[in-house]
């Protein structure tokens, strides 16, 4: 089970799984010695502190999946940099965000295919609790592919 965290990072460390009947749940942490500023670009060496934040990812064999992941922050070295501390950037999680982008990616791909409450019926059955109201605001946030109009004159 612990293989199924290193598609996500490869520098993600378990440190538990807890089994039970209706969801699993890892405790892991990001191996990282240093991160980059996201303002400024530079990579800062001086961790701040840590936290921990609970991630829904993809369900494993019908069951919920939660990842508790140890986040680092650090300080920004740079003088001319807005920031002093910011948070570690993980390239599987966007910022502020509760899910996996590939659990966010499929709840997308069902709630495009059918109606918010229909979708949230699909996805509690495959083990993605999410209300409708949520789907719907996925679906506002998901930027609509630009297409040219058959009928534009040049």
């Amino acid at each position: 089970m612990k293989n199924v965290l290193k598609r996500l990072d490869p520098f993600l460390k378990v440190e538990s799984v807890l089994e039970e009947s209706d969801r699993m749940e890892f405790v892991v942490f990001v191996s990282s010695s240093s991160a980059l500023c996201p303002t400024c670009g530079k990579r800062s060496f001086n961790r701040h502190s840590s936290y921990m934040r609970k991630i829904s990812d993809l369900p494993i064999e019908e069951r919920k999946v939660f990842i508790h992941v140890k986040s680092y922050k650090w300080f920004c070295k740079n003088s001319k940099c807005e920031r002093q501390v910011f948070t570690e950037r993980l390239p599987w999680i966007a910022p502020y965000r509760r899910r996996t982008q590939r659990l966010e990616n499929d709840l997308r791909e069902v709630a495009f295919s059918t109606n918010a409450m229909q979708a949230e019926k699909v996805c509690r059955t495959l083990g993605m609790p999410v209300s409708h109201d949520s789907l719907l605001r996925l679906i506002y946030k998901t930027p609509l592919p630009k297409k040219e109009s058959p009928f534009r004159w040049y």
